[in-house]
């Protein structure tokens, strides 16, 4: 009953996933029907209510029964959620326009946490940092022991750098800047593998760095590819006008799913999460 009390009664689901784009619809729908002074039954008037409050209250609800996350992820989400992005990509000190929610949130950080154990992962790639909380998140992993993370933008490797060093892992920890397919080819060059990689990058890039890995064997024997965002808003299959990435995130994951090599499974975890492994391992 405690967590139930603590989800807020006017908790509205930011519009950043399937289940936030949902939560907006009928939150908008209950809006309209109530200025409209809708002649709607009692009955259909409580299960509107009542989905609200479902819609509402499940990611809520599921951050309050995870375990905490690093304490370090405030500091560095509430930097990220103050910045002017805006401003530092007119001063050029940025090559794109960013925008905090690029970050994985603090229940997503424990999520792939968990994952990283389950997978008993000792070296990670991730592709795509961002402000770096997921890249904490790993490092803070006892049995990890290098974190590898490749980044388009040389001002994110210096604005996650002190946090790194706060929490006590930047020697774990190797930014590579620069283009992640260039990285990749280096990286294989350098007969390095993983046993975990993450990828949350551009959206449009994402088969060829899947292709990269696999063709280049930089997964490790029995290792996990984990994609985040592969439902996309809900995209793939409800398109919306103000996301324009979704056929690219369908072609992606068509192309997985259709990968002899690989098994996978997409999980609907915040804007949807898929693992792939190797067939036989």
């Amino acid at each position: 009953m405690l967590a139930i009390e603590s989800i807020p009664k006017g908790f509205v689901q930011a519009h950043d996933t399937p289940l936030g784009r949902l939560a907006y619809v009928i939150n908008d729908l209950r809006t309209n029907i109530t200025l409209a002074d809708s002649p709607l039954s009692p009955e259909a008037r409580q299960l509107l209510e009542d989905a609200t409050r479902l819609v509402n209250g499940l990611d809520p609800y599921m951050s309050l029964m995870t375990s905490p996350h690093p304490p370090i992820l405030d500091k560095m989400i509430k930097a990220g959620d103050e910045m002017d992005w805006k401003q530092l990509h007119e001063q050029g000190k940025t090559k794109f326009e960013l925008i905090p929610e690029m970050t994985s949130g603090s229940y997503e950080a424990v999520v792939l946490q968990q994952l990283a154990k389950t997978a008993k992962a000792k070296t990670i790639l991730e592709i795509g940092m961002f402000t770096g909380t997921s890249t904490v998140s790993f490092a803070l992993l006892p049995a990890v022991d290098r974190v590898v993370t490749l980044e388009l933008e040389d001002f994110l490797a210096d604005f996650s750098r002190p946090y790194f060093e706060e929490a006590g892992v930047s020697q774990k920890i190797n930014v590579k800047v620069g283009d992640a397919r260039e990285s990749l080819d280096q990286l294989a060059t350098e007969g390095m593998t993983f046993d975990m990689i993450f990828i949350d990058a551009d959206k449009a890039g994402y088969s060829a760095y899947y292709h990269k890995i696999l063709d280049n064997e930089l997964l490790a024997l029995g290792g996990t590819i984990v994609v985040d965002n592969t439902a996309y808003k809900g995209t793939p299959w409800a398109p919306d006008p103000s996301y324009h990435l979704g056929s690219a995130i369908h072609a992606f994951n068509e192309d997985v799913r259709n990968d002899p090599r690989v098994e996978v499974v997409m999980l609907p975890v915040r804007d949807g999460i898929s693992l792939i492994r190797r067939k036989g391992e």
